[in-house]
């Protein structure tokens, strides 16, 4: 990934204005990163149409319409019509090493320009108002992005808030020298004003006159891209490495002092006409900021971490990056950034038990692959010497990708919460990422996302790492064939190690990636019509037992009942053989005639029901023709966590027709796997059995299941 970072620069302003102190590198390069190319499925690289330009037109061009305006913009330069020798000449010597007179005999110091900017009006622009303090800060001179969080002096004249102190502490402290020493309440007072004199002299007269600072990130990136890279590099690096450097300034004037050093280097070289080149050796062999300023530049600009020192009391360490994936969940668009040679696949590491994304949990069912030798890691973290680096090479050592986290953790009686805290540590360094076990039964196929144009080097290293092994292209060419176990590429059992460790190499380079197996629950129309006979059957038999309750006696009996409540209070001495009343006679005659037509509805429902076949269970559903099955069709159910009333009904009708009992437990446990998102290749790990026999209960799923195959 190329971050498009071309310079970084350090920006003051003190009592005596804006100040441009420092840029590295001393010469940027002004070519913007190219987008990457989609797949990397290309050998030829090369731009199209360089044929077709006329020499010398291009460049003419680009200065035309890119630095003509930004030169016009401060009023620099006299732009009328085509630039000419002279002014091609100019540029030239912009980007020289040596000091040159000008035409009118004007001094022209080589480290006085950005590229094709003066310093001087750079430092004018790049020193933004207090209302930019700790917020983001972007300047665009076309093609280049100027990024920054500058950091201003607070108005109480320090860089951080003074701690206050304990009154009780104070008046102890005061009560025991006075009880020990004798002093005087005078005396107390005067030591008092003279260490408030010394903390006002340390927080002001030692921080000198700067008020304010700012690391400005010069990028030239792709305009369709230029909005996600900014706000990754602003977000990661910028806000860090000034916050950083805020923090050493406000405890040892780290800024300012060094500030001064490069400023005073760069004056008398000035004064001596030193070369550039010269005077940027010096600065970086003096000035711990400019070699703090030149490794973030490196590290990031190669998208690497950058490990920042800081000469500060105490010692200041920070490491900065901009996150790298490490692997891709399906293949960018047109619109998106392209990363060829990045493992695509869609297990993702980063879920929890339930299933959601926590980028803070490890998986415990997947393993750990190195990215590079075993030991040139260990190596590496020996010569860091820190608290982890113990407890790291012992992780290393016990992790292997062919088994999980949680299964090294059971084997060497390790907690796995430490393994997997030292995991994440390894991973977010880059030195490893998370993958499904490597296993032999499984199923592995050529990467989309392979990058060919590292094919002829990888061929080299692939060589050079399994001499006796085929050559890549020849491997990869096998292994794109029809999709087959892993297994059956090996040439005798004794080849099983050596063949898996080509394996993780493969996946470790983005050459290969896991063909894996995913399902969702197919409901055959012979379930879904023995589903739907039971529910007819249920609602008719509530019908009916509803209609008995509701017989033309009852219902009589009632109404004289519920007439006979109402007006007890002005008939308790009535006779109950008395005749009915009109209005009772009414509503029984209503009532018995709705008693009749609800039991002749329920008749004519159970007459209709009794037509229809019963329900039979075939051996294969997936084959029963019947024809009162010919107008329903097959049913999916995508997400068994979220199922309504008749698809749990479904679930548990197929249940019903395994006769194995683990066979049924497992179908209500596995059901869970089947949504399209968890791979069947993982229900082993995660239910604690052992791979062929997870396998042997899903073969007798197969029938039930709708099954695809991607990474």
């Amino acid at each position: 990934m190329n971050s498009g970072l071309i310079a970084i620069a350090l920006v003051i302003r003190s009592g005596v204005g804006p100040r441009f102190v420092y840029h590295y590198p001393p010469h940027p390069t002004e070519q913007a990163s190219q987008r990457e190319t989609r797949f990397g499925t290309e050998l030829d690289i090369s731009d199209e149409g360089d044929d077709d330009d006329e020499p010398g037109d291009s460049d003419d061009s680009d200065l035309e319409d890119g630095g003509f305006q930004l030169h016009q913009t401060f009023g620099k330069f006299n732009l009328g019509g085509k630039i000419s020798k002279k002014r091609q000449h100019h540029v030239d010597l912009l980007e020289a090493d040596d000091h040159y007179d000008s035409p009118s005999g004007e001094h022209i110091v080589p480290w006085e320009h950005l590229g094709e900017f003066s310093t001087t009006d750079l430092e004018m622009i790049l020193t933004p108002s207090r209302a930019f303090h700790k917020k983001k800060f972007e300047l665009s001179l076309d093609p280049l992005h100027f990024v920054s969080y500058p950091m201003h002096i607070r108005e109480d004249g320090l860089w951080k808030k003074r701690k206050l102190k304990s009154s009780k502490k104070s008046k102890k402290e005061s009560s025991e020298a006075g009880s020990s020493e004798g002093k005087s309440a005078e005396n107390e007072k005067k030591e008092e004003c003279t260490k408030d004199k010394q903390a006002d002299s340390d927080d002001h007269d030692d921080h000198g006159e700067m008020t304010m600072f700012n690391v400005v990130f010069v990028l030239n990136v792709p305009k369709d891209e230029a909005d996600e890279r900014i706000l990754d590099m602003y977000e990661h690096v910028i806000k860090k490495f000034n916050k950083a450097l805020k923090h050493a300034q406000a405890q040892s004037n780290y800024v300012w002092k060094e500030s001064e050093l490069i400023l005073a280097m760069k004056e008398k070289a000035r004064d001596e006409r030193r070369p550039m080149s010269w005077l940027w050796n010096q600065i970086l062999g003096q000035s711990t900021l400019a070699g703090a300023i030149r490794d973030v530049f490196t590290a990031i600009s190669n998208s690497k971490i950058a490990t920042v020192h800081l000469a500060t009391t105490p010692p200041l360490d920070l490491s900065l990056q901009i996150p790298v994936p490490s692997f891709l969940t399906r293949l960018p668009d047109s619109t998106e950034r392209a990363m060829p040679g990045l493992l695509v696949t869609t297990a993702n590491p980063l879920i929890d038990e339930e299933g959601v994304a926590d980028p803070t949990h490890l998986n415990k069912h997947f393993a750990l692959l190195l990215l590079d030798d075993e030991d040139k890691i260990i190596a590496e973290i020996q010569n860091d010497n820190t608290e982890l680096s113990a407890p790291l090479i012992e992780c290393i050592r016990l992790c292997k990708p062919t088994l999980s986290f949680l299964q090294i953790a059971q084997a060497n009686s390790v907690e796995l919460p430490s393994l997997l805290i030292l995991a994440q540590h390894l991973i977010y360094w880059r030195r490893a990422i998370a993958i499904p076990p490597l296993h032999a039964r499984e199923t592995y196929i050529v990467s989309p996302n392979c990058d060919n144009h590292k094919l002829p080097a990888a061929s080299i290293a692939w060589k050079k790492a399994f001499t006796l092994a085929p050559n890549l292209p020849y491997f990869l060419a096998h292994l794109s064939a029809a999709p087959r176990p892993y297994k059956t590429f090996f040439p005798s059992k004794n080849h099983r190690e050596t063949y898996l460790e080509m394996l993780g190499w493969l996946i470790r380079g983005g050459w290969a990636t896991q063909l894996r197996t995913f399902a969702w629950i197919l409901v055959w129309p012979e379930i879904i019509y023995e589903v739907e006979y039971a529910l007819k059957a249920e609602a008719l038999q509530k019908k009916a037992n509803s209609t008995n309750n509701t017989t033309p006696e009852n219902t009589s009996s009632e109404s004289h009942d519920s007439t006979e409540e109402s007006g007890s209070d002005k008939g308790k001495g009535k006779d109950p053989s008395a005749p009915l009343t009109t209005e009772q006679a009414a509503e029984n005659a209503r009532l018995e005639r709705l008693a009749a037509k609800a039991a002749a509805e329920a008749a004519a429902d159970a007459a209709e029901f009794s037509k229809k076949p019963l329900p039979v269970a075939t051996e294969h559903p997936s084959n029963n023709k019947a024809e009162h099955l010919k107008n329903i069709s097959p049913y999916i159910i995508v997400d068994p966590h979220k199922v309504s009333h008749e698809e749990s009904l479904y679930i548990a009708a197929i249940g019903k027709r395994f006769e194995d009992t683990k066979v049924k437990e497992c179908w209500l446990k596995f059901s869970k796997y089947f949504n399209g998102n968890e791979s069947l290749e993982m229900i082993g790990l995660r239910e604690g059995m052992k791979r062929k026999e997870a396998w042997g209960i899903i073969m007798n799923f197969q029938e039930h299941l709708l099954i695809t195959k991607h990474w």
